[in-house]
């Protein structure tokens, strides 16, 4: 099993804010999970992590704005 993802690491892999990523992980656009509930640390599996990357690839279209292209992944 791997060592699960801090904020910071899934930032710094993905270029984007860390409001960005606390955002997408509360409307359930990027996997995440919560570590003894609601309130806990909020970490990442690498491995879906991974997935969501190769579907966000896959779903993306020429001319698509980020936007339409993780509308289509979610």
């Amino acid at each position: 099993m791997a060592d699960l993802l801090k904020p910071a690491d899934v930032c710094d892999q993905l270029k984007v804010s860390r409001a960005w990523l606390y955002r997408a992980a509360a409307d359930g656009r990027i996997p995440s999970l919560r570590l003894g509930g609601p309130d806990g640390p909020l970490r990442f599996e690498p491995d879906a992590i991974d997935a969501w990357i190769d579907r966000a690839r896959a779903a993306w279209r020429p001319g698509d704005t980020s936007a339409a292209t993780l509308r289509r992944v979610s």
